[in-house]
């Protein structure tokens, strides 16, 4: 049977159901999955393995030191004992990982009453899902019911998932008096794996609402609005919340049933959440968003057009149609910019620049030589601004692919020449209808600019050459609170590279702090989070480009796993919102530290 390509992972468990089942449970996994988290596993004994290269650190054993650090100690002692001094030495990070012998995971459902009709159709998703984390952790699975403790059954045949669908109980926590009975058992359950051999090193209580964690990762599953259940995963490390739009009853009757079986079908119906519209996704510009995060843009593949969302304010409810913007056949856009739902951009003509959308500005002259490459078709479109204040004020401002700031301002006869407002300029952001700041290297120096004044907001000292840099924070009046990070390469031998990343940050009763995160050459960082307590953490891709994580000063966290790898990353500046886009196509917006998911839609299935 074909199934969608987002699917392909759990093409094993999905050939068990026929064509309708695999339509209805394809959804729930595709939502559910993001959910999970990172693959979790206790080592027996408290012991891991070292296997492969996890990252770079600034500490380690001199074991473990850079051959192009030891380079340094042949050819420049001095330069040598310097770095040593100054703990700027390099080391390899060895990743450690649980031996094989303990590859066990387990997951007990709760059967009772609170859990019988649609929650069942949460439990099924799940052991499809845990089943196939464990494969592809070369680990095992096994699962049991919260009213039999101690016993497992392993999740390799259909029959096994009708025998856990027919498992019920009338009473909360399978046998017994409620709640007692339920803690009862948990305990029970906590102390039989405890014993077993080997003791499962990721556990799940799946089941009706309770307070903890219960077995390591709880799963609660309550109805919530009419025809909608809700999901929330907790672990120690981390709480996400969901809501599901239960199917039809016909849809599903069959299945929590245990009745199913595989039947041939020509081409399945894609998976999606929400109106996509027409047309394909580029997988090669990154989404659009406006300022404050109320809408989206993301541009059409092989098209001049772009489609407009404006994004469900919770996850409960549907993304509505988008609105399709268009430029014209045979012209290409240099330039573009979301006001709200407004798209716009600027168009490369031979003698001037043409300000698609853009109030007033539909011929604007070119800048000088140097100033502005206006070759089309790049991979990324360039950043620009479009200040609209009062009834006359309009500028339009755009940082080139030389690093210059370039401003153009209405006035009564048309555009004005350009004007180049600063160099160096590594990153910019709108913060407000009338306001743009700013993040230029000088001297020496990083400095945080806004529109509306002539001195820097902030300043930080910056040594070497900035390759690339993001922001994250809001602007008020002639005060930023947020942060910002700019990367320094740093070249080894023997094909060793590694990026420094420095992370500034700035609050309300803090000056500027400032830490450093290293990571291997192949990791990709798309953006910087918005600050969390004291901390503020990079955005970045994983080097197969299946899950977007969260690096902070001390601690990693995984905020999106894709069944497909990702393709383009946009980050919010000034709101919690992540944009993305993986290879088939579909479109995921994540918000509140990705714990929500307000859209998934779209792909290219075939």
């Amino acid at each position: 049977m074909r199934v969608p390509e987002a699917l392909k992972p759990w093409r094993p468990w999905l050939d068990w159901f026929d064509a309708d089942i695999v339509d209805l449970l394809g959804e729930l996994l595709l939502r559910l999955h993001p959910m999970l988290g990172a693959f979790r596993m206790r080592a027996q004994h408290g012991v891991a393995e070292p296997e492969g290269i996890d990252d770079l650190r600034r500490r380690g054993h001199y074991e473990r030191l850079l051959l192009s650090e030891w380079a340094l100690a042949d050819e420049v002692p001095e330069e040598f004992d310097r770095r040593a001094a100054g703990g700027e030495h390099l080391f390899l990070s060895p990743k450690l990982v649980a031996r094989e012998a303990d590859a066990l995971t387990a997951a007990v459902f709760d059967t009772g009453p609170g859990q019988l009709g649609a929650p069942r159709l949460v439990h099924v998703a799940m052991w499809i899902l845990l089943a196939e984390r464990a494969q592809a952790a070369k680990a095992r699975f096994a699962w049991g019911v919260l009213g039999a403790p101690g016993v497992l059954h392993p999740a390799d045949a259909p029959e096994r998932l009708k025998q856990l669908l027919q498992a019920r109980s009338l009473v909360p926590g399978g046998e017994g008096n409620a709640q007692d009975a339920r803690d009862r058992h948990e305990r029970e359950w906590r102390c039989a794996l405890d014993d077993a051999d080997p003791s499962p090193g990721e556990r799940w209580s799946i089941g009706a609402h309770a307070a903890g964690y219960g077995l390591g990762h709880r799963v609660d599953v309550a109805r919530a609005a009419e025809q909608q259940l809700a999901v929330t995963i907790a672990s120690r490390q981390a709480r996400r919340e969901l809501r599901l739009s239960l199917p039809p009853p016909e849809r599903s009757s069959a299945l929590l049933r245990g009745e199913f079986e595989r039947v041939a079908v020509s081409r399945l119906t894609e998976v999606t959440t929400g109106a996509h519209g027409g047309g394909k996704l580029s997988l090669k510009q990154p989404p659009l968003i406006s300022c404050g995060g109320r809408y989206l843009a993301v541009p059409l593949a092989g098209e001049n057009a772009a489609n407009v969302y404006r994004l469900p304010s919770n996850e409960a409810m549907r993304l509505q149609a988008p609105k399709t913007a268009r430029w014209g056949k045979g012209k290409s856009l240099l330039a573009a910019t979301l006001n709200e739902r407004h798209f716009a951009g600027v168009i490369a003509q031979e003698e001037w620049l043409e300000g698609w959308q853009l109030d007033g500005m539909s011929r604007m002259p070119l800048p000088p030589p140097g100033d502005l490459d206006v070759t089309t078709g790049k991979a990324r479109l360039l950043p620009c601004v479009w200040l609209k204040q009062g009834s006359g004020h309009r500028r339009l401002l755009l940082l080139s692919g030389q690093r210059k700031l370039l401003s153009w301002t209405l006035q009564r006869s048309g555009p004005s020449a350009c004007e180049v407002v600063a160099e160096q300029v590594l990153a910019i952001a709108r913060t407000s209808v009338a306001q743009v700041v700013y993040l230029r290297c000088h001297d020496g120096h990083l400095h945080l600019h806004s529109s509306l004044h002539a001195e820097a907001l902030d300043c930080a000292a910056f040594q070497g050459q900035a390759r690339s840099a993001f922001l994250s924070g809001r602007c008020s009046l002639d005060s930023w609170q947020g942060g910002c990070c700019v990367e320094q390469v740093v070249g080894g031998h023997g094909g060793e590279r590694s990026s420094i990343w420095r992370v500034f940050m700035r609050t309300a009763e803090r000056p500027f702090t400032e830490h450093e995160i290293v990571l291997p050459a192949d990791w990709k960082v798309v953006g910087l989070g918005q600050p969390d307590g004291d901390d503020i953490g990079l955005i970045a891709l994983r080097p197969d480009r299946k899950a977007l994580l969260r690096i902070g000063a001390q601690e990693r966290s995984v905020l999106y796993e894709s069944p497909s790898p990702i393709s383009t990353v946009s980050v919010a500046v000034d709101a919690d919102l992540i944009a993305l886009v993986d290879l088939q196509g579909r479109l995921v917006v994540l918000r509140d530290g990705a714990r929500k998911m307000l859209v998934y839609t779209g792909g290219d299935d075939g």
